[in-house]
């Protein structure tokens, strides 16, 4: 079986992608959704880290990095959200929140090496592509609800890629930051 193809969206989403995109979650988002219910439900019992409360309302959501399967159809997805922080936080005014998603399928044919394929094409883009970044966010969010994300090895994978545990949240999730390269304009 061939590797998945992978590309850095960030930015560059045209109508035809809109259109794939729409239909992926159309056919994928109960199945995402019941999937964080049930990190969630794990989760919330499974440590006991300062709880942190991060984010305000949302301001902007878009794809980051995607991946394809044979018949290059979306099978996963990497997207970042725009929020408002917490000034309590001492993070900055702004932050990047990232998700992921990999279709059951695509995790069961490629494993964990499709996931860090794509994380690593979405940090190393997202790296890259400073200009189309808001320039108001200073940092990348992750929260790993997933309990696999929560495991030593895991923790380790984290920190080599720049990321510091903050802290948990309200839902039993850890939450990651990692600064960002910023350029300023003047």
């Amino acid at each position: 079986m061939t590797d998945p193809r992978i590309e850095f969206v960030f930015g560059e989403v045209n109508d035809q992608l809109k259109r794939e995109l729409r239909a992926f979650w159309s056919q994928h988002r109960n199945a995402y959704q019941e999937e964080l219910r049930s990190f969630k439900t794990v989760s919330r019992n499974s440590h006991s880290l300062e709880q942190i409360d991060l984010l305000k309302k949302p301001i902007s959501r878009q794809p980051a990095a995607i991946s394809r399967d044979q018949s290059g159809a979306i099978n996963g997805i990497v997207f970042v959200v725009l929020r408002e922080l917490e000034t309590s936080l001492e993070l900055g005014s702004h932050a990047y929140f990232q998700r992921m998603y990999i279709t059951p399928i695509a995790r069961n044919t490629f494993q964990q090496r499709l996931a860090n394929q794509l994380f690593k094409t979405f940090l190393r883009g997202f790296d890259r592509e400073v200009e189309k970044r808001d320039h108001r966010a200073k940092v990348l969010l992750a929260e790993n609800i997933n309990p696999g994300l929560q495991k030593a090895s895991m923790r380790r994978y984290f920190a080599r890629l720049g990321f510091q545990m903050l802290g948990g949240n309200q839902l039993g999730g850890e939450i990651w930051v990692r600064k960002l390269k910023t350029h300023f304009s003047f």
